[in-house]
């Protein structure tokens, strides 16, 4: 199992990564077919397995957390999302032609254990996407448990797969001056706001950019909205994932990888 869970919701967020949340999915959009059966195991709050679902792929969204995948088949009726760890996954050999899997082998101390459960579900062919934080640019939060350097991933990868294509997501200087704020000095601010009663300045600081414009008609919830306004926008190129160039200003890495056929 993933010995510890966190769960981000990038929808209707514009903070850089949120972005990159939603730009992985859309990456793993562009090499998918529609009609792949796919398993989108630790899928947390299902925004990512309802975007694969939306492409046409036959998603399945899996998660250790119950409560997570109950929430998610309440907000996305239309999917199917299933209670899964991630070291025995809960499905026969070559089950899937796609396995995704954005964010999850950090939450995992057995990296091996985890590719090796991934690599029994695939089907000969098959594609595995998956992404972890470059240990160097993180906050290095306690529900990670296990980061990378990006050396070590992708080469902990290429052990497991063939045809193995490194990727990864860059940051702006601006977004490294935000989060080094945000690690130091912004409870400090706060709390400073707190003890000086600015309440609601404190609550706009805490609360995270927004998207406006998003309307909510009565045969569709938000989510749904936010989905297909997810597919449709293209300004935020930078934080697309792109062919590995250097480990500088590395946030995310990404592979693309085969199962060989052998």
């Amino acid at each position: 199992m993933a010995d510890t869970i966190e769960y981000h919701n990038p929808l209707g967020k514009s903070d850089y990564l949120s972005i990159q949340h939603l730009e992985r999915y859309k990456f793993s959009v562009s090499r998918l077919k529609p009609g792949q059966r796919l398993l989108d195991i630790a899928c947390g709050a299902g925004y990512g397995t309802a975007l694969l679902l939306k492409h046409g792929c036959k998603a399945v969204g899996a998660d250790y957390d119950e409560q997570a995948v109950a929430d998610a088949q309440t907000r996305y009726k239309y999917g199917n999302f299933v209670r899964a760890d991630v070291l025995d996954i809960p499905f026969k050999d070559e089950s899937f032609d796609v396995v995704v899997s954005f964010e999850t082998i950090e939450h995992v101390h057995d990296g091996n254990s985890f590719l090796s459960e991934v690599y029994r579900v695939l089907k000969p062919g098959g594609t595995f996407l998956c992404s972890t934080p470059n240990l160097r640019y993180t906050a290095h939060p306690p529900y990670h448990v296990k980061e990378y350097c990006p050396e070590e991933f992708y080469g902990l990868v290429e052990q497991r797969f063939s045809q193995v294509e490194r990727y990864g997501q860059y940051f702006k200087p601006l977004d490294r001056a935000s989060d080094l704020y945000h690690r130091h000095f912004h409870a400090f601010f706060v709390s400073l706001l707190e003890k000086t009663n600015i309440k609601k300045t404190s609550k706009c600081i805490l609360r995270p950019a927004v998207r406006k414009g998003i309307e909510n008609p009565a045969c569709q919830s938000p989510g749904d909205l936010m989905i297909g306004q997810a597919f449709q926008e293209n300004g935020n190129s930078y934080y697309r994932v792109r062919p590995f160039i250097n480990t500088k200003r590395l946030r995310i890495m990404v592979v693309a990888a085969k199962k060989g056929t052998d």
